[in-house]
């Protein structure tokens, strides 16, 4: 049964001349508005081929259009009228359709997809082996799965737009690391070129690169459609703009999104398009407004309202809680053991509910991981490697506990168990001894059959390689004749000492991100050590062992997130919603995320504040907010959001639509412009009396 639509969606619905600008709240039924606006059009006569409709990705194509067909259906068995649909893509089938287009013309050579992650790697992983060989380098550091991960990374925001790669490069904030990328770029795209091959990102930027430099393309692609749609045009990019130009012509067409929820800048959005190039782009544009939410009620509009309201990169647009939105309760607090109360607290009274908890950073979740763990709670992650003990760091550090542990006089370790290996494997990774794969395997093997061996190994090996593999395994005897003595946060710290491991971490590190989420992760699993219940490293040691061994068993039973608490980044929550959420590590320096000693940037801050936004808004009954136990301080964003102000204002709205009091209260509050704005436009009432708290020096 289709709910009954708002006059803003009717608007939408029933839009005639010009383009259009939709800008849609969190859980404002944008979905069910565009499917009405597709069944209108084409009531109206309007041809389905003569539509086009374009959507995000996958995920967001096929739940429009299982909801498309369902409401199809329906019209044909209530009023029996059949209508046939139109093309419903995302921009990467679209760009693969443009790509067969011009290759058929012959202005783009043909070339097969590669979209398999080893292959994308196996390639990517050549190119650089090529320019190391080529430059005199070596390429083991340029390897590495997070150097690997970063070069890849620039390369899809190279391919989100159309500049050159070294023009992208020279706008990022790089570090020394990184200086290979621009060549790296181009080596990895003559060697595609020599294999015929192409990569996702290539669906758009190839053609897209073409009709940059053929204009004249435009006249045979344009002319083929009368109306466009475009969703969740908050993210869109340069390549995927211009697409979108490319196709329009004299098409009128209408974007939907919200500008408060762009948050995948590394991918080339940024909340410009929607703010102004889209007027600039096609004219003549009208704006409606979806403003209210059908997912939270007042309390979390409020607080959401209050925060974003710092923003000044967006347009004087509020979210209001919809009259069938039920209540949202708030609560904030400190702590990943507080913040798991509350969690349990809510699943004590509910006989379902779907629960998550977020977090900025992978780095933040270790604590409540391990609280997790601890309280023997299965949970379950978007990726096995964001798994606390997969995290090479953690795994490393271990690694040298037990090797020390088992060390120890009179003890002898059995390289022939796969867990001794691993443990060795271990480390010679962590930090960095710059060995090359092969290298490492090299020395576990001759490690596996004996002294003799593993020495003949090294031997084989550079006089300083040779060296530096000679003083790890000499640390390990050190660290043996200590294990027992030290708790395990002062182990940890020795360990981190001898191996110089926090410098070697920031000089190495393939970015300044990927080293903060390694440091990050490291100062978490000292806190952890520090408030152990054992002084003891063995025991410590093992009660870690049992918690990774179950947690393991969690991740591989993959029980659905129906039944299952999932931790998710922000960034992997978008568009998601549940009925409890968590959201943990509310510090500076954790949320809103900087760099070492760095300060934020206005660009930035607004950044980290649409970020919070979207966090906060994937909530429907609960939303609780923690800070860490860090020594930090409170989260801006904490204090911007104003809990208490919003849970009081939303106790009053609920109250005086059942008794409206006799004499409008009077409120102290962080915004009351805003507030007031928010209570008369979902209000008919007096309003409340409100003050601004005194500024307080």
């Amino acid at each position: 049964m289709l709910q009954q639509l708002t006059q803003e969606q009717q608007s939408v619905i029933t839009h005639q001349q010009g383009h259009a600008r939709v800008r849609a709240v969190a859980g404002s039924g944008k979905t069910t508005t565009l499917v009405e606006r597709v069944l209108h059009l084409l009531r109206q006569g309007v041809p389905a081929k003569r539509m086009l409709v374009v959507m995000y990705n996958r995920a967001a194509r096929e739940d429009f259009m299982a909801k498309l067909q369902r409401r199809a259906q329906q019209i044909k068995t209530t009023e029996g009228l059949q209508l046939n649909l139109p093309d419903v893509r995302t921009f990467h089938s679209l760009g693969h359709r443009l790509t067969q287009t011009f290759g058929r013309w012959g202005v783009l050579k043909t070339r097969q997809l590669q979209q398999e992650e080893w292959m994308v790697d196996r390639l990517t992983r050549q190119a650089l082996t090529q320019l190391a060989e080529e430059q005199g380098q070596e390429s083991q550091a340029w390897l590495e799965e997070d150097a690997l991960d970063a070069f890849k990374s620039f390369c899809t925001l190279v391919k989100s737009g159309l500049s050159d790669a070294q023009f992208v490069f020279e706008a990022l904030d790089t570090t020394a690391n990184q200086k290979h990328f621009p060549q790296a770029f181009e080596q990895l795209e003559q060697l595609l070129s020599e294999q015929r091959l192409m990569f996702f990102d290539d669906l758009l930027w190839r053609p897209l690169k073409v009709l940059d430099k053929q204009p004249e393309l435009l006249k045979r692609l344009q002319g083929f459609l009368d109306y466009l749609i475009v969703d969740e045009y908050q993210d869109i990019n340069e390549v995927q703009q211009a697409l979108i130009k490319a196709l329009a012509g004299k098409a009128q067409v209408m974007v939907v999104g919200d500008i408060d929820q762009c948050i995948y800048e590394w991918r080339g959005a940024r909340p410009e398009y929607m703010l102004r190039r889209f007027q600039q782009d096609f004219k003549q544009v009208q704006d409606y407004p979806l403003t209210h939410t059908f997912r939270f009620g007042h309390s979390l509009a409020l607080a959401a309202n209050q925060a974003i309201n710092h923003n000044r990169e967006r347009p004087e647009q509020i979210t209001l809680a919809a009259k069938s939105a039920q209540p949202t309760f708030l609560q904030q607090g400190q702590g990943s053991g507080w913040l798991l109360e509350q969690l349990a607290a809510w699943q004590a009274k509910q006989a379902e509910g779907k629960a998550a908890i977020l977090v900025r950073s992978w780095s933040q979740s270790l604590d409540v991981q391990l609280e997790l763990l601890k309280s023997h709670q299965p949970f379950q992650l978007a990726r096995q490697e964001h798994f606390i003990f997969n995290r090479p760091q953690i795994r490393g550090l271990l690694a040298y506990a037990r090797l020390a542990l088992n060390s120890q006089v009179g003890i002898t370790i059995n390289y022939q168990h796969p867990d001794a290996q691993q443990d060795f494997y271990q480390l010679l990774s962590f930090p960095t001894l710059y060995l090359t794969e092969q290298e490492r395997q090299s020395l576990v093997q001759g490690r596996i059959q004996s002294d003799s061996a593993l020495m003949a190994a090294m031997d084989r090996m550079p006089q300083g390689k040779r060296n530096r593999v000679k003083n790890r395994l000499e640390l390990v005897n050190k660290l043996a004749k200590h294990a027992k003595q030290l708790k395990p946060a002062a182990f940890i710290n020795f360990t981190l000492r001898e191996t110089n491991a926090l410098e070697k971490i920031r000089k190495t590190a393939p970015s300044k991100e990927s080293a903060e989420e390694a440091l990050r992760l490291i100062e978490g699993l000292k806190r952890y050590a520090e408030k152990s219940n054992t002084n003891d490293l063995g025991e410590w040691i093992n009660q870690l062992e049992i918690a990774r061994q179950e947690g393991a068993a969690s991740q591989a039973a993959n029980t659905t997130a129906q039944q299952q608490l999932v931790i998710l980044t922000v960034h992997a929550a978008k568009g998601l919603e549940w009925d409890w959420v968590g959201v943990y590590g509310l510090n500076e320096g954790d949320f809103p995320y900087t760099s070492g000693f760095s300060r934020l940037t206005p660009a930035g801050e607004e950044a980290e504040r649409r970020l919070f936004y979207v966090a906060i808004t994937r909530a429907k009954h609960w939303l609780v907010l923690a800070r860490s136990e860090t020594s930090n301080q409170p989260s801006r964003f904490l204090e911007e959001a104003a809990l208490y102000d919003a849970k009081k204002l939303a106790e009053l709205l609920e109250e005086s639509s059942e008794q409206p009091p006799k004499t409008p209260p009077l409120i102290k509050a962080h915004q009351p412009e805003l507030l007031l704005r928010y209570w008369q436009s979902v209000s008919s009432l007096e309003p409340p009396k409100f003050i601004a708290y005194e500024f307080q020096a």
